[in-house]
């Protein structure tokens, strides 16, 4: 593609070495074209811009699963602070594969922009076909009128070449008969001579004669050779015409090869560009698909991992919520029996107030990070859909797993109600029977039906 434009642009100029053409015109032609084939050269390479992305992909991710690893151990030795840490800086590393896939979108658009302009490519094509289409047009135009010129002065030249083998003929024919009178005329002098006595006045006269001969055949000769002057000088500025008028249909011919070395030239350069230009559009596609992929992936680590978060936290709010409501009982039975342990119960309850804050802010949080990532994770869903590829969202795989948790703890809670059940139907029973035996108290005339040492032993036995 590229390089065989440009070993077309070397037979060009070969070609217009070997003449005398202006190649002005000409060569302003695949500017525009070697422009636009500069320039795609200089198109961002997709894969050098990513690589360092990837590289810091990588990098999170082993750095994640370094994480996990910590928080694996963390969770079976019991020390869940740590687990806890280990998760916050988990989303905090999974927050920053979404920024890497955030910078991967713009590279991608960034690239596709570059490679925008050649879309329209065969524009250029045309408008340099449309030059050359022209430029050819003038070229025949002139050659034809060469080429007419040429077959006039060949007409003429054998025209001239007939004129001239009569007048050469002519020539002799007379040479020839002079000859045959000066011949005839030095044998009547001779006899003349032998004869001078009585052939004075022949004599006098055929030397008139001669003499008129010979001025008549110098005259002849003078025209003679101002003819063949002129024949020559006609040959050569014929000839010099007729080079030229060569030169010029020579020339012609190679303009119209050269113009169509720079048609093909022009047509390869659109043509790879073209290629390159869908090649890398597709490259982006396949590899924006790819990316969107790979978003799902992470997307899907940082909403399972806010997701396991926020269960957590609301099920710690839930047992706040019970300490709370624990502590408050305690607080209520110690007031109404004066027992010293109610400064305690009152410090417990407002540090679970505190705790609670605290939790229900960090709720929030994840809340909101759960929120916006989801937010940000829908137009790389609708991409997904709108290409076909088949995927369970993150949203509906978090809540089979909480389903599946809360299966689970309902199992465990089944098992230990089991022994709280027979605690509280003994509770029931001793609450019962309190009550009949003050009922029975009452009856027979006794006030207060328990003292208060008792109702601090039941009301201890229940909390």
């Amino acid at each position: 593609g590229i390089n065989a434009e440009y070993m077309g642009v070397e037979k060009v100029e070969e070609e217009l070495r070997r003449s005398q053409l202006d190649a002005t015109q000409l060569a302003q032609v695949p500017v525009s074209t070697l422009k636009q084939t500069e320039d795609i050269m200089n198109v961002t390479n997709i894969q050098a811009a990513l690589s360092s992305t990837e590289e810091q992909i990588k990098t999170v991710l082993a750095q994640i699963e370094k994480t996990n690893e910590i928080q694996n151990v963390a969770m079976s030795d019991g020390e869940m602070q740590v687990a806890e840490e280990q998760m916050y800086t988990k989303v905090q590393l999974q927050e920053r594969l979404i920024e890497l896939i955030h910078d991967k979108y713009r590279i991608i658009s960034k690239v596709e922009d570059e490679n925008a302009p050649f879309k329209k490519i065969y524009e250029t094509q045309k408008k340099a076909n449309q030059e050359t289409s022209q430029m050819k047009d003038a070229k025949r135009r002139l050659k034809q009128r060469c080429e007419t010129d040429l077959k006039h002065i060949h007409d003429a030249i054998q025209k001239a070449d007939l004129e001239d083998a009569e007048a050469m003929k002519r020539f002799a024919s007379q040479k020839d008969k002079s000859e045959r009178f000066l011949k005839d005329n030095l044998e009547k002098q001779d006899e003349c001579w032998r004869k001078i006595q009585d052939l004075e006045r022949q004599l006098q006269k055929l030397g008139t004669e001669r003499f008129e001969e010979v001025k008549r055949r110098i005259e002849e000769n003078d025209r003679e050779e101002k003819r063949r002057v002129e024949y020559q000088q006609f040959l050569e500025v014929v000839a010099q015409h007729k080079k030229l008028l060569e030169l010029t249909v020579y020339n012609c011919d190679l303009a119209i090869r050269v113009i169509g070395l720079v048609e093909e030239m022009v047509a390869e350069a659109c043509s790879a560009i073209k290629a390159r230009h869908d090649r890398t559009c597709q490259e982006l596609a396949d590899l924006r698909l790819e990316v969107h992929k790979e978003y799902l992936e992470f997307f899907r680590m940082l909403y399972l991992t806010l997701g396991n978060l926020i269960y957590k936290k609301e099920k710690k709010l839930e047992e706040l919520d019970r300490n709370i409501r624990t502590t408050h009982i305690q607080l209520e039975f110690c007031i109404e029996t004066f027992d010293p342990n109610a400064k305690k119960h009152s410090d417990a309850k407002k540090q679970l107030y505190l705790v609670r804050a605290q939790t229900e802010e960090e709720l929030g949080m994840l809340r909101d990070k759960q929120s916006k990532a989801q937010e940000d994770f829908q137009p790389t869903e609708e991409a997904l859909v709108q290409a076909g590829i088949e995927f369970q969202h993150p949203a509906d795989e978090q809540q089979e797993e909480v389903l599946n948790r809360r299966s689970k703890m309902c199992e465990y809670r089944a098992h230990l109600s089991k022994q709280e059940e027979v605690k509280i139907a003994a509770e029931r029973e001793e609450i019962k029977r309190q009550k009949q035996l003050k009922a029975l108290r009452m009856s027979q005339g006794t006030p207060g039906g328990m003292s208060p040492p008792q109702i601090l032993d039941v009301s201890r036995n229940r909390y």
